[in-house]
């Protein structure tokens, strides 16, 4: 295994640390966050960051950051030419090539990578969970109903490979785990998979970003037209997200009663500009950027780091592109509409069924069929989401109960705890908004 690069002694007075980071992009931004906030609460600009190539006690330095924006096509020449005059001790970055990697390796200085693009790198990673954020978008669908799944993205980045993956697997372990549950001679129901990024996918996807779009309209219209309705459809990013709720509007198709659209990094402009909104998966950003700080710390001290850190996706933010109930059956669709209005009231099963004109273990086994768990563990599933959207607003822990339909902080807790591992704190804690940072006092 190759060692990552660590820093040699050179007397100065701060920590050079270059952060080379397209700004323009949301994920980026939201690293950018982290960071401002780790090094904050750590007092970095004051003198607690790291002393580059010290050893044992000596006096920490103050961290002095430079952003670099320009990491694409002809700028690995700017970037070089940029290093080699501003001399970091460190940098964070995203690699998009291997003559990026080149420049970053002729430095000779600690690097901690944020992007997967490459099978293998030197250098230590900081990289979100692709997998997890695309089993996160299968969940987000499964539990509408939905039985026709679609992913666009492109097959020669591994993150984009690796959301597929995670979709695709999570969409088949969903349906097998229905089909080994449902009773000896039942219909359990199938489903069926589309991906426009593999070779085989009509009018792949393989050049999209090397050329104008007029030229992929064409086979990307075709082969969005000649998927099954209703269709829940996963691209691997909000710009390709965006250009499939246009591409669905032009071949006349309705967002999200047709196709149910989602993308990826919550870029809040882009999405609320698609028409309708669109929903996206908002990314551990800010851990990342928080967790690349401490990464940078270590290395620049001296202390060898080595693997790759996965950090969760955080949610899916919801929007117009897939509020919607892929659901035949009428009597789950209004099950699910009366769920949703009424879980966090405190519903019991016995009152929905008030509600609807079927017995328990019937509407038990339809609600297994179509989103392969009771109508019970909907009411459950439906409260955990408004808790953990409530958590992140400045509500004590007994008002967020109480709101999300669990009574007592108590119950919360041990709801929380079974499905997700942690305390209502703990979540809190680690999916703080973007925004508290903001009001930490100045170092």
């Amino acid at each position: 295994m190759i060692t990552p690069h660590v820093a040699k002694p050179t007397p100065t007075r701060f920590a050079r640390v270059a952060l080379v980071l397209p700004t323009e992009f949301a994920y980026a931004r939201g690293v950018l966050r982290g960071i401002i906030a780790a090094t904050r609460e750590r007092n970095m600009y004051a003198g607690a960051g790291p002393s580059p190539g010290s050893r044992g006690g000596a006096k920490p330095l103050p961290w002095l950051f430079r952003v670099y924006r320009g990491i694409y096509g002809h700028s690995s020449k700017y970037l070089s030419k940029w290093f080699r005059e501003w001399d970091p001790h460190g940098i964070i970055g995203q690699i998009y090539d291997d003559r990026l990697a080149k420049v970053y390796r002729d430095t000779d200085k600690p690097v901690v990578e944020l992007f997967e693009s490459r099978q293998a790198s030197e250098f230590s990673r900081v990289l979100p969970d692709d997998v997890a954020t695309g089993a996160m978008a299968a969940r987000h669908f499964l539990e509408r109903g939905f039985r026709h799944f679609a992913f666009f993205g492109v097959p020669w980045m591994r993150w984009s490979r690796e959301r597929e993956t995670g979709f695709r697997d999570e969409v088949a372990g969903a349906f097998a785990s229905r089909a080994d549950g449902a009773p000896r001679g039942a219909e359990s129901g199938g489903h069926t998979f589309s991906s426009y990024g593999s070779p085989s996918a009509p009018g792949s996807a393989r050049s999209y970003g090397a050329a104008a779009r007029r030229r992929h309209v064409p086979g990307m219209n075709a082969w969005l037209a000649s998927l099954p309705r209703p269709l829940a459809l996963f691209a691997a990013n909000d710009g390709w997200g965006f250009e499939l709720v246009q591409a669905a509007r032009e071949v006349g198709s309705h967002v999200p009663d047709d196709v149910a659209i989602l993308g990826v990094d919550n870029e809040e402009l882009l999405c609320e500009i698609a028409h309708p909104p669109l929903s996206s998966i908002r990314l551990g950003a800010e851990q990342i950027g928080a967790a690349a700080v401490t990464l940078l710390d270590q290395l620049m001290r001296g202390r060898a780091a080595e693997g790759v850190t996965r950090v969760p996706p955080l949610e899916v933010v919801t929007r117009q592109s897939t509020d919607v109930l892929a659901v035949e059956d009428p009597d789950v669709a209004a099950s699910l509409r009366h769920i949703r209005q009424h879980a966090a009231n405190g519903l019991s099963v016995k009152e929905l069924l008030d509600t609807i004109p079927v017995n328990r273990r019937t509407l038990e086994r339809r609600f297994i069929n179509v989103l392969g768990h009771t109508p019970l563990e909907e009411i459950q599933r439906v409260r955990l989401e408004r808790a953990k959207a409530l958590l992140q607003t400045d509500l004590p822990i007994y008002d967020v109960a109480v709101r999300a339909g669990f009574t007592t902080s108590e119950y919360l807790a041990t709801s929380f705890r079974r499905s997700t591992g942690m305390t209502p704190t703990e979540y809190r804690r680690r999916f703080a908004p973007a925004s508290r940072w903001q009001r930490l006092p100045p170092a």
